[in-house]
């Protein structure tokens, strides 16, 4: 599994965050100030490394926990070069597309 693919699950809405050193499959927190909290991380340094985390404090039920506990495992599993680069978020593009338009190279 690629991270392209896990981000586009059809069954199952994930939301990631993407650092330096994992990839988290992030849950709507039910408390108070809302936000995301991870139920899963994922090494993007070593291969086979993932980690479950709580899910209670989340919006997820138990099912879908372990739908997303199975993608992380899945892609913890794929080899490191296999897994593709780094998402290259849309918003970049159009912030790219936009400063040189602003500077007259569009």
């Amino acid at each position: 599994m690629t991270y392209e693919e896990l981000k586009n699950q059809k069954d199952f809405n994930v939301n990631l965050h993407y650092s330096v050193n994992e990839v988290a499959i992030l849950a709507p927190s039910l408390d108070t100030f809302g936000g995301d909290d991870p139920v899963v991380t994922i090494s993007k340094m070593e291969p086979f490394n993932y980690h479950p985390r709580d899910y209670r404090d989340t919006v997820l039920d138990l099912e879908d926990w372990q739908e997303a506990v199975k993608l992380a495992q899945e892609l913890a599993m794929t080899p490191l070069d296999k897994r593709g680069g780094t998402i290259d978020y849309d918003w970049v593009k159009m912030a790219k597309r936009a400063l040189q338009l602003i500077l007259g190279r569009g």
